[in-house]
């Protein structure tokens, strides 16, 4: 029996704040907004250096937006998670190429990065005070 991560009810939860604030994963938005997550866990593969050679790079956020041609990529993070030294790496060849990279605990969080970055959404969950990106 597989295992799931302890972040795998948080994604859920974000995932979900995204298609009401958004649009459904994969489709745009009437602003033009793009969303997807991708679960890397379940394209291991088990020969060594598989994902390497298919291109897949330990590391990459958990999350990602399109909004006018630039990515926006969220780490989904449970309260005790910290950064590995792959998602560090990552996040700062993201930052050098010109897109932005942020962390969320939870929903909240994640929808305080998409403020923050001025990604337009419906507004129809409302943020605590003292939220922020």
């Amino acid at each position: 029996m597989k295992r799931h991560s302890p972040e795998h009810p948080l994604q859920r939860q974000i995932a979900d704040a995204l298609r009401l604030e958004i649009a459904p994963p994969g489709k745009a938005s009437r602003d033009g907004v793009v969303w997807w997550s991708v679960d890397h866990a379940a394209y291991a593969g088990t020969a060594p250096g598989a994902r390497i050679g298919r291109g897949i790079v330990a590391g990459v956020p958990d999350l990602f937006v399109l909004h006018r041609g630039i990515a926006y990529m969220i780490e989904i993070k449970t309260e005790a998670g910290v950064l590995s030294d792959a998602q560090r790496s990552v996040a700062t060849a993201v930052l050098a190429a010109g897109g932005h990279v942020g962390i969320a605990r939870d929903d909240e969080e994640a929808l305080a990065c998409l403020d923050a970055w001025g990604i337009p959404r419906t507004r129809r969950l409302v943020l605590r005070a003292g939220v922020a990106a």
